[in-house]
């Protein structure tokens, strides 16, 4: 059976990915053989690959040994990816549908010097519930349903660091106020994978958030949902809210570029 242009080209892309993924996986210098041996492509094919990457930078050939290996070029193309305005245009259009199907506020924080600094936030498309303008601005973490799920990831003695810098203040009358209460607060977060922000920050509205990880696995920022009180409400959050936030994560995540473990 012929193999079509596109099948060809799909091909030929996957075997190139699959050499870069492994040369980067690995290190150190390799030889050919390896290579090719272990990704099971014949050595013309590996070479052909080997040579495109050479021209354009990101791999060299040692002439001494014969070795291959990447050269720190392709570092270039994480660095340009790993910015807030980047997370922000990838996260954006899944946040808008995310508003759009389930009724619901969404926004995407990452922390920045212990402070929650907002990203990028979508109305609920019902519009009860007045949001502000929040994108640029921050906020205490321990009052917040991102500020939990970021500072649940943290070591102890830096989130003491930052409680010592930032305080807890008290911004409703149910703010968490002292550290015990928060880090009791930040074991039930890492127990069930998910935050609640219960009328902590703001009287009348809550918010359950998520984390979203990047590809080295590690939680780089939180996904929130958030609306009224009245409407958001235990059973919502756990038979609606949750699901599709999960679901939102996992595709942000996706697009920063996290595997999920097999």
């Amino acid at each position: 059976m012929a193999v079509s242009k596109g099948t060809e080209a799909n091909l030929s892309s996957d075997k190139l990915l699959r050499i870069i993924e492994y040369m980067a996986a690995n290190h150190l210098p390799m030889r050919l053989k390896d290579i090719s041996e272990n990704l099971r492509i014949s050595q013309p094919t590996v070479v052909r690959y080997l040579r495109t990457l050479c021209e354009q930078g990101y791999v060299y050939h040692d002439n001494h040994t014969g070795y291959y290996a990447m050269t720190w070029k392709i570092c270039r193309l994480g660095a340009s990816l790993q910015s807030n305005l980047v997370l922000r245009s990838m996260a954006g259009s899944l946040l808008s549908d995310f508003a759009n199907e389930y009724n619901l506020g969404a926004l995407v924080a990452v922390e920045r010097d212990g402070r929650l600094v907002y990203l990028d936030l979508v109305g609920a498309p019902h519009g009860n519930v007045d949001t502000m303008l929040r994108i640029g601005k921050d906020a205490p973490m321990h009052s917040t349903g991102s500020g939990k799920i970021l500072l649940s990831t943290m070591p102890a003695n830096r989130i003491r660091q930052i409680l010592t810098e930032q305080g807890l203040p008290r911004l409703t009358p149910r703010t968490i106020l002292t550290q015990e209460d928060l880090f009791r607060e930040l074991e039930t977060v890492r127990r069930q994978g998910f935050a609640l922000d219960n009328e902590e920050c703001e009287i009348g509205h809550r918010c359950v958030s998520v984390p979203l990880y990047d590809y080295t696995g590690t939680v780089a920022a939180a996904v929130s949902a958030f609306d009224s009180a009245e409407r958001l409400n235990d059973t919502y959050v756990q038979q609606i809210a949750l699901p599709g936030l999960r679901k939102l994560s996992a595709e942000i995540s996706f697009r920063m570029g996290y595997s999920v473990p097999r």
